[in-house]
């Protein structure tokens, strides 16, 4: 298995954006030193839910502090941003990180972010293929050639190229079954993250996802099954919830905030209707239960058999922990990093 850490850059009251971006790039930096093999930002907007509106930016700062892990965005928003003003920059990032990035990419699901770029969230997933068409076409070809709904490009070179051929590899966010499948069945990569979603729902997911590829007829040694899950690794339960409990109750109290617009599905986009379902859950969800049923905390011991239970279960074959949540603290999030490392990596590898 490959493990990863991942970087929301969640601004609660009691932080600051000063430290909120000084955490990230000595964490990121100290994940290069423990030997994770990745390290993954997330987009977003408007919002203390995540203050990392350019990712391209902070990776760029990564790039320089790191040597050996992957650098991925988890994800970039397509529909946010130009796919041409796309493309360049994160071939520059690719460049600057000598062919370290991995791409994930997504449409978006808070309708406060669309709401604050004007776009209509139902136009989502179309801009979000017209975007991704273009992208690789900027990445492969010499000239870009484009006619969309939504983009019309013609005859555009586009600069730099990446440094990864025949493009960095490209990772998809997925939640529904059919999103899974479409994915699959065109041979790519997927992102996803089951932190809100029962164990039967993702194994049949997954399950759909890695037929469907064979079926396909894609490699089998390249179908891989990642997941993000929140991750904390204590010296004991105690300590564990001491120094967990406040930020991951304000994640989830957060994110039921910005999630969708209404609990009643009927009022948002179908695409979304699924978040709409999760976010009354979200609303009253509580410690004891987040433990038992959703995140990996606990001591060392604990981590492991959850995680064990999660690989057979899923077919886990790349594990990305969430352990910088809700402003934790920096001293506790580099212990979790570090007995995690010592402890847990060296039992699946």
């Amino acid at each position: 298995m490959k493990f990863g850490v991942f970087f929301l850059l969640e601004q609660p009251e009691w932080t600051t954006q000063a430290r909120v971006y000084a955490d990230v790039l000595a964490q990121a930096a100290y994940a290069d030193a423990l030997g994770y093999d990745s390290v993954w930002l997330a987009e977003h907007h408007f919002s203390e839910y995540g203050i990392c509106p350019s990712m391209a930016v902070l990776m760029g700062a990564l790039a320089e502090r790191t040597r050996r892990v992957r650098l991925g965005t988890a994800v970039t928003i397509l529909p946010f941003n130009h796919p041409l003003r796309t493309a360049e920059e994160w071939a520059m990032v690719d460049q600057l990180s000598e062919g370290r990035l991995d791409f994930g990419v997504g449409r978006g699901y808070q309708p406060g972010e669309f709401g604050g770029f004007d776009i209509p969230m139902d136009e989502s997933r179309e801009r979000f293929e017209e975007a991704l068409a273009i992208i690789k076409q900027a990445w492969t070809q010499d000239r870009v050639n484009f006619e969309g709904a939504h983009y019309r490009v013609r005859e555009v070179r586009v600069l730099p190229r990446p440094v990864q051929r025949p493009h960095p590899p490209i990772r998809i966010a997925c939640v529904s079954p059919d999103t899974f499948e479409r994915v699959a069945r065109r041979g790519e990569k997927f992102l996803s993250a089951p932190s809100i979603t029962p164990v039967d729902y993702m194994k049949a997911a997954y399950a759909t996802y890695a037929r469907v590829w064979r079926e396909a007829g894609h490699p089998a040694d390249q179908l891989e099954i990642p997941a993000l899950y929140f991750t904390h690794v204590g010296a004991d339960a105690t300590a564990t919830r001491r120094d967990t409990e406040r930020s991951i109750l304000w994640y989830f109290a957060t994110l039921a905030r910005v999630i969708a617009g209404s609990r009643d599905p009927a009022q948002v986009p179908p695409a979304y209707r699924f978040y709409a379902r999760a976010k009354a859950n979200l609303e009253t969800v509580t410690y004891d239960f987040l433990t038992r049923e959703v995140v990996l905390f606990g001591d060392a011991e604990r981590v492991i058999d959850r995680l064990a239970m999660l690989r057979d279960e899923l077919g886990l074959t790349h594990v990305i922990c969430w352990m910088s949540f809700g402003g934790l603290d920096d001293p506790a999030v580099r212990g979790s990093m570090r007995r995690f490392a010592e402890k847990v990596i060296p039992r699946f590898r």
